[in-house]
């Protein structure tokens, strides 16, 4: 009886110290589940980013350089299916290229509508490149409507999946 009556009030005790530490606030984060950290960019066409003002809106988040073939790649891939199948999903994309022409120039060939492409022109020395982990690849992101990640580095297939 002595250990029933101790495995019910551990039971409990765990219950209780469990249900104490959730907060009705998401953290703040880079991981699915947790609230993306704000953004402030000027684009290559002279507007501004500023992340928190996409709320309401899902967006995906595409971060690239020109001279990374994968990262390119995968933010045209990104950008031509959305326009065509979700256009209600905004596309934001921003470049790591030290020299704004060069991600201009990029974004012009690949077809890519300047009004989404933002540029961080200190490169890998950017606080964003170090804060969200870029040196071991580049990333894209999906944001729901409220400013938390859905899901990380978004195939095709993957994005069909979660919109």
């Amino acid at each position: 009886m002595k250990y029933v009556n101790f495995c019910l009030v551990a039971i409990v005790s765990l219950f209780f110290m469990s249900s104490s530490i959730k907060t009705e606030k998401t953290s703040i984060g880079y991981y699915p589940g947790e609230q993306i950290p704000n953004i402030v960019l000027s684009g290559l066409e002279g507007q501004h980013l500023d992340l928190s003002e996409y709320k309401g809106r899902k967006v995906v988040l595409s971060f690239w350089a020109a001279y990374d073939a994968q990262s390119r790649a995968s933010n045209v891939q990104l950008y031509n299916y959305l326009k065509e199948a979700a256009p209600d999903v905004t596309f934001l994309s921003i470049s790591f290229d030290e020299n704004r022409n060069v991600s201009e120039r990029t974004a012009l060939l690949d077809k890519i509508d300047l009004n989404s492409q933002f540029c961080d022109e200190t490169g890998t020395n950017s606080a964003i490149y170090k804060e969200f982990r870029l040196r071991h690849g580049f990333k894209n992101y999906l944001i729901d409507e409220n400013g938390v990640l859905l899901a990380i580095d978004l195939s095709i297939e993957k994005l069909k999946e979660q919109i």
